[in-house]
């Protein structure tokens, strides 16, 4: 038995990949992504090298990459990358992996997207995907998570690395709370699905308490240690070009994952339960306790190598 997971490369795919290689089930992994830079390569190496298995590596170019790939597997896990101004849609490439998986036999194929995944603009679309896929494949689970935490969370890591950094972070915030969920518990719902549980269900995960952006990041400073502040604000550039207003400019000053970044906290609206066949999050591990009983590490051995190529990272 194979699986192939597309869009490997990110902090919350390796955490499904893990869960994946750890299982045994697996004959052979496949780890397809379009790895548009060489740090998306760079960062998923490492992370494989601590796994054991056989796992290989794709790089994804056009759709006839995508064909190839997708027929090396009997099961599939699409997880939405986090690539945001290096691509122009998160859409586009799950309607092709969609459209080339109708027509084979596959025991699974779900996918899990992340709203901290998104692109800004196309909040809400995933729904209209998932009952669109059902159509033809009648097996498909799709997984809406709301915002993670833990060691393989895109938000909450980037958010460290900032505050461990000494770096300003735009704070403009809707107000509204989310109900974050974490990685390790997101996972655990993904191995359930890899199992056979949830077949052609649209879930929405997410945990059982609700909390803002800002006390979020108080979770985070404490968790650093009692030195590391988080810098609302504070910079004199942001304040005249600020990150959020998709201005050519601000595209050349700050790096596409801080852009999406600032974004999300700015432009967040709560998920909310309707729509979705089954909410999953119950009595899961609870974000304030996991931030008062865990340190956070940041690791500083993988630096985005296009992000240095931009003024403030």
């Amino acid at each position: 038995m194979s699986l192939l997971l597309l869009n490997a490369s990110n902090r919350i795919a390796q955490g499904f990949l893990k869960v994946a290689a750890d299982s045994g089930k697996y004959e052979k992994i496949i780890c397809a992504d379009i790895f548009p830079t060489y740090f998306t390569v760079q960062r998923l190496l490492k992370f494989k090298s601590s796994l054991s298995g056989n796992i290989e590596l794709f790089k994804i170019g056009d759709r006839q990459d995508l064909h190839d790939v997708i027929k090396q597997a009997n099961n599939i896990l699409y997880v939405s990358h986090d690539y945001t101004q290096l691509t122009a849609s998160k859409k586009n490439l799950l309607v092709a992996t969609l459209d080339l998986v109708k027509n084979r036999n596959y025991k699974t194929v779900a996918y899990v997207a992340p709203v901290e995944h998104d692109h800004q603009e196309e909040i809400d679309e995933w729904k209209h995907l998932e009952v669109e896929g059902r159509r033809f494949i009648p097996q498909l689970v799709g997984i809406r998570s709301d915002i993670t935490f833990g060691p393989q969370s895109t938000f909450t890591n980037k958010l460290a690395s900032r505050i461990y950094n000494g770096e300003s972070i735009y704070f403009q915030s809707t107000g509204q709370s989310c109900a974050p969920i974490f990685t390790g518990d997101l996972e655990q719902i993904v191995a359930q699905v890899l199992a056979g549980s949830h077949a052609g269900k649209l879930l929405l995960a997410k945990g059982h308490k609700h909390i803002d952006f800002k006390s979020i990041i108080h979770l985070i400073e404490d968790s650093l240690g009692t030195t590391y502040k988080a810098k609302l604000n504070q910079s004199f550039i942001e304040k005249i070009i600020h990150p959020t207003n998709n201005c050519i400019i601000g595209q050349q000053l700050y790096c596409p994952s801080y852009i999406n970044l600032t974004k999300l906290i700015a432009n967040y609206k709560a998920l909310e339960n309707t729509g979705y066949d089954q909410v999953v999050g119950d009595k899961l591990v609870d974000i304030e306790e996991y931030h008062k009983n865990n340190k956070t590490v940041v690791d500083q051995s993988l630096k985005a190598d296009y992000q240095l190529s931009y003024l403030i990272g």
